[in-house]
């Protein structure tokens, strides 16, 4: 079983621990979320649940306490700045070693009962982003925290496989003041899941196989290349914002708001308005813990550019350590470069209207499904796209 939102046994498990918050006592509610989750992530994967419980548990915490203990000594900025540092280096030489293998060794776990030695983790690279977010916020804001609420949050089983990212201040208030389950959460719920499912299975299903069967011809037409561009970049948005509305729901009938991700991304008229409005926790993570502090909010065009250029590489590193997707971040990165070096910005809401409005809309969305086409797995499939466009 994976611990994915369209696995239908993880979905009844999940939907198990939605009823325990919702028929139990008040007072077992603060056990729920962390232990149940614990349990539902294991049911589906030990491997994930060992290393990412292990991590929560054995690293994150005793470096929050470290950090508590220097600050009750009044210790200086500059010490737990050090210990932030370590915290972080560590989690990101961990991304890198998943990144490259993609599947981590767990001898303890290497016995009979497993069908292969070697375990596959899963939302890896989603919860290092919130445990370096966790280190970040307790490195600036002084509170103490217990172990099983640090677990909730690295094991939240609606966002653990593919996000949205949430912050960890924001979840921890939201752990203390869930959102109630009434009629109206079940309903918002309800749509939010219904629509992601819609989306996901059968908009992103059919355009992916309408896709599939064009590429599978030896030579595409010119207008054959314009229609599979578009369709796999309609396929992209659909199948991560199905996914996403799915977790929002999910979250609501848990008591946690979910950030959303999407907000009509194809009405952009920049890239940089672009990226502000499509996978959006993940922009905004990249922005609050790359961009602002190496100055970017105060910065010159030049550096500006330069460090969004940096971050969209990052960005595409994130999603796999391959040629294709450095020069998908490449791609981007140069774009978003040119807008802040050349001044170019987003038209205003106030002036959406006119051919100039409707042309950048245009060459935004031309220029990011252009992008998509790196993430094609073959890479002859992207050369007899591009070929048909000659």
């Amino acid at each position: 079983m994976s611990p994915s939102l369209l696995n239908v046994r993880f979905l009844l498990l999940l939907l198990a621990l939605i009823a325990a918050r919702r028929l139990l006592p008040a007072r077992f509610r603060t056990l729920i979320g962390p232990l149940g989750s614990a349990v539902l992530i294991g049911l589906a994967s030990l491997a994930t649940l060992t290393a990412i419980g292990g991590i929560a548990l054995f690293y994150l915490f005793p470096l929050h306490r470290l950090n508590v203990g220097i600050r009750q000594r009044g210790g200086s900025a500059r010490v737990r700045k050090t210990v932030f540092a370590i915290g972080v280096a560590g989690l990101v030489a961990l991304m890198v070693l998943f990144k490259v293998y993609q599947r981590f060794t767990l001898p303890f776990l290497n016995n009979t009962l497993l069908s292969q030695n070697t375990l596959a983790l899963v939302g890896f690279s989603y919860f290092l982003f919130r445990a370096i977010d966790f280190l970040y916020m307790q490195y600036l804001v002084d509170f103490v925290e217990s172990p099983l609420t640090i677990l909730y949050y690295c094991l939240f089983p609606p966002t653990l496989t593919s996000g949205p990212i949430q912050k960890y201040l924001d979840f921890r208030a939201q752990v203390a003041r869930p959102l109630p389950l009434d009629t109206a959460g079940l309903m918002s719920g309800a749509y939010r899941i219904t629509r992601g499912f819609f989306r996901k299975i059968c908009v992103a299903s059919l355009l992916n196989k309408f896709v599939v069967a064009m590429l599978a011809q030896p030579d595409l037409a010119r207008w054959q290349s314009v229609v599979v561009i578009v369709s796999l970049y309609l396929y992209f948005y659909f199948d991560f914002a199905g996914y996403s509305d799915i977790a929002i729901g999910f979250g609501l009938f848990l008591g946690i708001r979910v950030p959303e991700n999407f907000k009509r991304p194809f009405t952009s008229t920049s890239l940089t308005e672009f990226w502000r409005n499509y996978h959006i926790t993940l922009v905004d993570w990249l922005r609050d813990h790359v961009f602002i502090p190496l100055g970017g909010m105060r910065a010159s065009r030049l550096k500006a550019g330069s460090l969004a250029a940096l971050i969209m590489i990052l960005c595409g590193l994130w999603h796999g350590l391959s040629g294709p997707f450095l020069l998908w971040g490449l791609w981007h990165g140069g774009n978003l470069f040119l807008e802040s070096v050349l001044g170019l910005r987003a038209i205003p809401r106030g002036a959406h209207h006119g051919l100039r409005y409707w042309s950048l809309i245009l060459w935004t969305n031309a220029r990011v499904a252009l992008g998509a086409l790196l993430f094609l797995p073959n890479p002859h499939e992207v050369a007899v796209v591009l070929k048909g466009l000659v």
